[in-house]
């Protein structure tokens, strides 16, 4: 998977409770085999198929906004509930390495 990500922060404010929604996007252009990419992390217990993205205008970049609580995140892209998934580099810039798995991090 190219790892192209860009993320674009937005705060929505209900009440006392403070979310953000975070815009997952990646560039699967040249990528073949799949069907669909989803997001997986810490904020969804790295699910698998929870979080599917989604390509509206067929550019080939998938994206998915999920609102979240202010904090640190891990996560990582994959395809097809964990069929395939990035394959990232430990010690990389925004990525955190634990139980042998390297995971990018906001």
């Amino acid at each position: 998977m190219k790892n192209i990500l860009f993320l674009l922060f937005s705060t929505l404010t209900l009440g006392a409770f403070a979310q953000v929604d975070i815009t997952f996007q990646v560039d699967m252009n040249g990528v073949t085999g799949f069907t669909t990419p989803e997001v997986n992390g810490t904020f969804n217990n790295w699910c698998g198929s929870c979080a599917p993205m989604s390509d509206a205008n067929g550019d080939g970049v998938w994206d998915l906004t999920i609102s979240l609580a202010p904090g640190s995140y891990e996560y990582k892209f994959s395809y097809d509930n964990w069929t395939g998934q990035e394959n990232l580099t430990p010690g990389s810039s925004c990525t955190a390495t634990n139980g042998g798995f390297t995971n990018r991090t906001i």
